[in-house]
This record gives C-alpha cells, structure tokens and sequence, in this order.
C-alpha cells in the first residue's frame, strides 16, 4: 500500500510539472503533499499522498482608497466575495458570444412659409431620410455554483500597495462539517463523514490568519 500510494504521488507530481511551465508553479513537500498554483491569478490546489485533492485555496486582493477601518472591511468584504467566485469560476463557466446589428430608419418631413414684403407667400418643402446601422458586439462570461464549507483563512492590508486581501480555502473536513452541521438542522440527524469619508485615521499595514492548521 505504501509503495502504491508513492507511486501515485509519482505519477502525480509528473503529471503537475508537465503543466507548470503555462498553468503555474508545483511544490511538493518531504510528506508527499502536492500544492499546484493555477495560474497567475487562479486558486491554489493542494493534493494529498494519496492522489486525492484535500485543500483548495484562493486569494483576492482588492484597492484600498480610504485606508481607515470601514474602507479596509469594505475591501475585504470585496475580496473574500471574489475569491469565493474565483473557485467558481474554476469549476465551471460559460462564455458566450453575440453580435446584434441595429438599423434605424427615421423620415422626416418639414415644410417652411417665407414671406416677402409686396410678394406672395412661398412656402418650400423638404423632405429628410436618415438612416443609422451600427454593429454590437458582445463577448460574456457566466458562472454560477454552489460551495459548502468554505472557510477565510486570512485577512490582511499591505499599506505599501495600498489594498486588503482575503484567502479564502475548502477542505475534506470543513465540507463534511458543513453536511453534518446542515443535516442536524434540517433533523435529519448527522451525516456521517470523515475525520478530520472625514475624520480618517489611517491603518497600519495588518495580518490576521486562522489559528487552524490542520483543517
């Protein structure tokens, strides 16, 4: 068993590196854990010894323009929300395409008196036509989903670069603890799972992180 479980670690991490040179960087630690990063900005995966994901993480960092306390929350909020959707986004999206051509045909009919002294009325007619056609194209990108037992891990604000950021994670436990904890209030007992503006006074440059490794 011990032999199979590193030979899929194996097979794993050499599956990760072929993709880390356009996807993202691979860590693999003395335990056998796997951690991929997708992408630039995307979530962060974290494989355990036996080739099964454990932790999904994702961070988002959002622009600070009033560094007090209420503007900091503001964009934590902002960046947590975000890097809930950015899991999302990860899982699945749609993209779609549309092009809409507009025509717009307008007549327009005035007519004019002139009057002259000693001279009879003239009255000049003109008639007007305008027509406007444009071409719209729109590109869109849709994701929608549920998650259960997601857990912020971080909270910070870098006063250097002037913005707050979130990370966000799920994992095996916290997912199962969302089950049993939603199946006790539903009454339909425990679900069994495994272990396991003025007057801104400016903030300082701040870190908060769950006292919860092993989650």
């Amino acid at each position: 068993m011990k032999n199979l479980r590193l030979l899929l670690g194996t097979l794993l991490m050499a599956c990760l590196a072929s993709m880390s040179a356009n996807a993202g960087n691979v860590e693999a630690t003395e335990d056998g854990t796997v951690t991929w990063q997708a992408g630039v900005d995307g979530v962060e995966i974290e494989w355990a010894p036996d080739g099964n994901v454990n932790r999904i993480y994702s961070r988002f960092s959002t622009p600070v323009e009033f560094a007090d306390r209420r503007g900091i929350n503001k964009a934590q909020i902002i960046s947590e929300e975000k890097a809930k959707a950015a899991i999302i986004r990860f899982f699945s999206q749609s993209i779609t395409s549309t092009r809409i051509i507009t025509e717009i045909q307008s007549d327009i009919n005035t007519a004019t008196q002139i009057r002259q002294t000693g001279a009879e009325a003239n009255v000049v007619k003109q008639d007007e036509r305008t027509l406007l056609e444009t071409l719209t194209e729109v590109t869109t990108s849709f994701a929608q989903g549920s998650l259960s037992g997601v857990i912020v891990l971080e909270r910070g604000y870098d006063e250097v670069l002037e913005e707050a950021w979130v990370v966000v994670g799920i994992s095996q436990r916290t997912i199962n603890a969302a089950r049993q904890a939603q199946g006790m209030l539903s009454g339909e007992g425990a679900v069994q799972g495994e272990q396991g503006a003025s007057g801104i006074s400016e903030q300082g440059t701040e870190v908060r992180t769950a006292n919860q490794d092993d989650w």
